[in-house]
């Protein structure tokens, strides 16, 4: 895939971004998108959505939105689609019953985290623990981690890092570990991605 074909565009400022993708053939697995709304328009061919239990099909012209921490997948129904998706932060928090555990792996996704100890910071069993989560963000523990490593990845080579020394800032055992899991939640590649993004700052 070309890289000209998909751009991110970040507003530090704000924490905006925008997602331009253009007769693209890629598939998005379930996933959420942690304290941002989502809103994503269509341009060309068609595609099918799943929100939670609900599955669409949005064609050239029609919109979708993704409350925050939503669990939400997309792939093509045509030949090849187009489309624009805009993220924006939430500005009020709601408190969940193990935010501690989702603060602590968006602010550290690199860390080793086992499930036995995400389970004695909030005093309930394994099996609760991994139940109550998912359905309060979306994924499991393992997905949601994964996810922020792969965020924490975007901001680095953002700024400019080289891949290979990002796939161990943020927690990955090699660079080829990084490669996959980034090309199946993004869609393209570490190299791909950091010819793709452009940053910008309001106050620069």
């Amino acid at each position: 895939m070309k890289a000209d074909k998909i751009q991110f565009i970040e507003d530090r400022s704000t924490g905006i971004e925008v997602v331009s993708l253009e007769q693209v053939q890629i598939t998005y697995p379930p996933h959420t998108h942690v304290d941002h709304y989502v809103f994503g328009i269509v341009t060309e061919g068609t595609i099918r959505i799943r929100i939670d239990d609900q599955c669409y099909e949005c064609s050239e012209g029609e919109y979708f939105s993704v409350l925050p921490d939503v669990r939400h997948s997309i792939e093509p129904k045509t030949e090849h689609y187009s489309m624009i998706t805009t993220c924006i932060p939430k500005t009020d928090e709601i408190k969940k019953d193990l935010d501690v555990i989702k603060r602590e792996i968006i602010g550290n996704p690199e860390l080793e985290l086992s499930i036995a100890q995400m389970s004695q910071k909030v005093n309930i069993s394994s099996y609760h623990m991994i139940r109550k989560f998912s359905d309060e963000n979306g994924l499991t523990p393992h997905k949601f981690q994964m996810q922020c490593r792969v965020r924490k990845a975007q901001q680095l080579l953002r700024e400019g890092y080289k891949v290979v020394d990002v796939a161990y800032m943020v927690g990955f055992c090699d660079q080829s570990h990084l490669d996959r899991v980034f090309k199946k939640q993004v869609g393209i590649s570490p190299e791909q991605f950091a010819n793709s993004a452009i940053s910008s700052n309001a106050d620069a």
